[in-house]
């Protein structure tokens, strides 16, 4: 058989080991797997990895690389007998335990690995030898291997035999492993068989071949069967892609560095094995993307931190989808602490541009100070001023002003927040542990930034739709409320007229000088008044009418008292005035003015009835081109609910309120060119309206 054929077997063997063996020691896989698989893998990919090494450096000369063939064979003697170890642990489980991956620990199962103690006279033995060839190097140790494996594997396939229904339907258990009993009896036989047979040239690279891939047989099959579907795959892309690579770099050094440095090494006396590997590390650490991979690799092998942050990040990006309804800056301060505790950052800041204007900070190192305003104004100025794609990072920013930046701010990376009208920046503080950020943690915060700018932004549009419904159901109602208006006030103005001719002849009867002509008079201007206000009812669209010469604000509200004075009276309410306007006037006619005021001193009677002190404090000023009145209560305050909706129609916070009496003031205020504005607390509220001259 040809030496490459060989080397190309033991050497796929080797991967597929190591990838079973890798697969098994992942996080997600762990809790499926029992200790005894893990050592069986582990003794199967020592085997088979020694094996192949072995095979590259078994032709090579020097000091060096004796060394490395030594240890070679020491892990090929060191994986046997672990495997054989662990298969009978394996057997005595099983019939114990049955198919539990981590039944409650016993000590005693600890004698099964006795024999991986007589590595250390192995080791020796090789070493005293001198043999580049196993089975010469190992031939003292020979009989009494086969004496223990004979006894494992068989008594192994027995118990497997024995105990085939402790494992349940969900292994197809009594088929399985009578089929991996009868493996293990074969494995065994051919063991024998080689070991006697070994010094028969016909046979021996056969045969030789088929005894190293035995132990491949047994791991795999149980792995299969414990994986099943969610294995095959994994293992064929790992091993397709990593093992092809490898082996292909170690026949490339098979077929043209080995023999290139055997001869060196036979002419300089010096042995190249060492520059081969200060070679190796030096390529690593010239290539970055080598050296990033490389890096990639210990992390995960030696560390558990990224393992951490992907499940971290992981969880909030399903928690961000829940929390897609929420407020914006409700979602924002979640957000940026959620990310400094995923990525276990010293902090974390997040700012948005207008029209959000937004800036939340988070901190796990509370000792520390947090981000200032300057510094964010000056990490904003120099994101904004310098181009770069979805983030930056201290490791590989090669913008100076950037990098300056980072470095004052004590920060690991930045990234920009970009997304339909949703603008930004995220700042990350260095690990508390003080290593850098890799390359997928960086992608997986990159990610969460772009689904917390798209949630922001489904936000705004859901919110801006609910608005949208809001005013549409709103424009509804004050269509129905227009054309019960036309009816309402047809019905209205015949009785009004009538009382008014009634009113009239009345006061004509009492003369100037009755007792009661000043009531009937104002009841005559109160029937004008509500006969104007019953004509607008006609049309809200159209504004108040222009035509006018201007009317003061003082005499409206002396006008007004007398009338709502007895309402108060009734409520217990004290109404007291400071007006300071005299005859000044404001453009608006007498009618508009009045429903004005008449709404709000009304309201502000009401309100004041509810409260403690019950008192209502009505004030006039000049200021500047305009003149302001306000209407002041003791009452118990707007909610705060409803308090920036309040001028809204069908929004009122009083029981059985319309809620069409302030939309009117609003209205009739912004048609006469002013501003009304409402203060409001637990002492009380304000209603300050400002009009022109």
């Amino acid at each position: 058989m040809p030496p490459q054929i060989e080397l190309f077997c033991v050497g796929f063997a080797a991967v597929i080991d190591t990838v079973l063996l890798l697969v098994v020691l992942e996080r997600v896989n762990r809790p499926l797997t029992a200790i005894w698989l893990k050592w069986a893998l582990l003794g199967a990919t020592s085997w088979h990895l020694g094996s192949f090494l072995h095979a590259l450096l078994r032709e090579t000369r020097g000091t060096t690389a004796a060394w490395l063939d030594t240890t070679c064979m020491t892990t090929m003697a060191g994986g046997l007998l672990l495997l054989s170890c662990a298969i009978l642990h394996a057997g005595l489980r099983i019939q114990r335990t049955g198919a539990i991956a981590h039944p409650p620990p016993n000590r005693r199962y600890l004698l099964t690995y006795i024999p991986v103690l007589f590595i250390v006279a192995v080791s020796t033995e090789i070493g005293r030898s001198g043999s580049r060839d196993f089975m010469i190097a190992t031939s003292r140790f020979q009989s009494p291997y086969l004496i223990w494996q004979v006894f494992a594997n068989l008594l192994t396939a027995g118990l497997f035999v024995r105990g085939r229904h402790k494992l349940g339907e969900s292994f197809a258990a009594a088929r399985f492993l009578v089929n991996f009993s009868v493996g293990l009896v074969a494995v065994t036989l051919l063991t024998i068989w080689y070991t006697a047979t070994s010094s028969v040239a016909t046979y021996e690279p056969v045969l030789r071949l088929v005894t190293n891939l035995s132990p491949l047989a047994p791991t795999l099959v149980f792995a299969w069967y414990i994986f099943r579907r969610r294995l095959l795959p994994l293992v064929f892309e790992r091993t397709l892609v990593y093992g092809a690579i490898l082996l292909s770099v170690f026949y490339l050094h098979r077929l043209t560095i080995s023999p290139l440095m055997s001869r060196f090494s036979e002419e300089f006396q010096f042995d190249f094995v060492v520059v081969e590997g200060l070679l190796l590390v030096a390529m690593v650490l010239a290539y970055q993307p080598l050296r990033q991979r490389v890096r990639e690799g210990l992390s995960y092998l030696v560390g558990g931190d990224v393992v951490v942050a992907r499940d971290a990040t992981r969880q909030l990006s399903v928690e961000l989808s829940r929390r897609a309804t929420e407020d914006v800056g409700v979602v924002a301060e979640w957000f940026t602490h959620g990310i400094c505790d995923a990525l276990r950052l010293r902090g974390s800041c997040l700012k948005l541009e207008e029209p959000l204007s937004r800036i939340v900070s988070a901190t796990n190192a509370p000792a520390e100070p947090a981000f200032s305003n300057d510094a964010i104004a000056n990490a904003a100025e120099v994101l904004a001023g310098t181009e770069f794609d979805r983030w930056v990072d201290s490791s590989r920013c090669t913008n100076r002003r950037q990098l300056a930046m980072l470095r004052d701010l004590d920060l690991i990376a930045a990234f920009r927040i970009e997304y339909q009208d949703i603008h930004g920046f995220l700042l990350l503080g260095t690990p508390v542990s003080g290593d850098r950020l890799q390359d997928e943690q960086l992608n997986a915060t990159g990610m969460l930034v772009d689904q917390f700018a798209a949630t922001i932004h489904n936000r705004q549009l859901e919110d801006a739709r609910q608005s949208a419904e809001r005013r549409a159901v709103q424009q509804e109602k004050l269509s129905v409320l227009g054309l019960l208006s036309g009816s309402l006030a047809h019905e209205i103005r015949n009785p009004l007229s009538s009382m008014r001719t009634i009113a009239t002849l009345l006061q004509e009867d009492m003369g100037g000088d009755g007792e009661h002509s000043k009531d009937v008079e104002l009841i005559v201007a109160e029937i004008d008044r509500l006969t104007a206000t019953t004509q607008r009812l006609l049309d809200f669209s159209r504004p108040a009418d222009a035509t006018h010469v201007g009317v003061a604000p003082d005499r409206v509200i002396d006008r007004l008292l007398h009338i709502l004075i007895h309402l108060a009276r009734q409520r217990g309410v004290q109404v007291s005035t400071e007006l300071h306007l005299g005859e000044t006037v404001v453009a608006a006619t007498d009618a508009t003015l009045s429903e004005i005021l008449f709404n709000l001193i009304k309201n502000a009677i009401e309100a004041a009835a509810q409260g403690k002190n019950s008192h209502v404090l009505i004030t006039t000023e000049l200021r500047g081109a305009a003149v302001v009145f306000a209407v002041r209560d003791s009452g118990g305050g707007v909610e705060p609910e409803i308090q920036d909706r309040i001028f809204l129609p069908f929004v009122t916070g009083k029981p059985g309120g319309t809620g069409l009496g302030l939309y009117l003031v609003g209205e009739r205020v912004r048609q006469l060119n002013g501003k009304v504005t409402c203060t409001s607390d637990s002492s009380g509220t304000v209603f300050e309206v400002m009009l022109p001259l």
